[in-house]
């Protein structure tokens, strides 16, 4: 596979030999550059080629990557739970890599754009991208395995997720808090000025005792409410709700030691 520059550069619609040496250099240059993993992988599933992000990926230098089965060269935690190596352990069976990989090779389907999530050793849990295309290198059936780290990249989006969900519980819960303040202090300041009558039976005093405790209690919720830092939910039903107190547990606790 060659780099083709336009003809029209050429007057007489001919590539001279610099310009052809230059192709050459230059699709090496380019596929090194390249900001994923790009390997060649034969019909044992072992790389036979890298380019550098795959080197820097794995850590491995050409040497010691060409060779190794492909969840060897990436330090997959199952690549070695098998006696007969990788690809054999009960977890592989799910191994969406080796599926595509077996898939490519053996019936020649290309498959792009999958995405799945692998444990690697020392590196944990990994999301990734990946891409597989049939080629034919020096009359041998091989797979041009492309593949393309989104740890980060799907770590940025859950913490952005995560600030929009709390944006908008901030926004709810504040509302919220405005429209119960007025009627908890006018609730509150009826109790308070019935609690100090004179002559109220056994029965009232118990009643007023307990919508007091009541009040505080959801006095103490409006607190939580405005406390709120991040976005903790627990389940309910058959869905979540939001866990107040672990969302504000900070501010919870401290209001909690001053009540003692």
């Amino acid at each position: 596979m060659l780099l083709k520059p336009p003809l029209t550069n050429c007057p007489d619609g001919k590539m001279d030999n610099n310009l052809r040496e230059y192709t050459r250099e230059g699709l090496l240059e380019i596929i090194n550059a390249l900001p994923l993993a790009v390997l060649v992988i034969d019909k044992s599933r072992s790389v036979t080629l890298a380019n550098k992000v795959s080197l820097e990926f794995t850590n491995k230098d050409m040497d010691t990557l060409v060779g190794l089965v492909a969840g060897e060269a990436f330090s997959c935690v199952n690549h070695d739970k098998d006696s007969r190596g990788c690809g054999f352990s009960p977890d592989c069976a799910r191994c969406r890599f080796k599926e595509a990989l077996e898939d490519t090779l053996t019936r020649g389907a290309q498959r792009f754009m999958i995405e799945t999530t692998k444990e690697l050793l020392g590196k944990g849990e990994r999301v990734f991208r990946f891409s597989t295309k049939p080629l034919k290198l020096a009359g041998r059936h091989v797979a041009l395995l492309s593949i393309q780290d989104l740890t980060e990249e799907r770590h940025m989006e859950r913490i952005r997720l995560e600030r929009e969900k709390l944006a908008a519980v901030l926004e709810t819960t504040g509302g919220v808090c405005h429209e119960l303040s007025q009627p908890l202090q006018v609730i509150m300041g009826y109790c308070e000025i019935l609690e100090e009558k004179n002559g109220l039976d056994e029965e009232t005093t118990t009643a007023l005792a307990a919508i007091h405790g009541e009040i505080n209690k959801l006095a103490r919720l409006a607190h939580d409410l405005t406390s709120i830092t991040r976005y903790e939910t627990k389940p309910y039903l058959t869905s979540k709700i939001l866990d107040i107190e672990k969302s504000s547990l900070k501010d919870n606790q401290t209001l909690k030691k001053k009540e003692k």
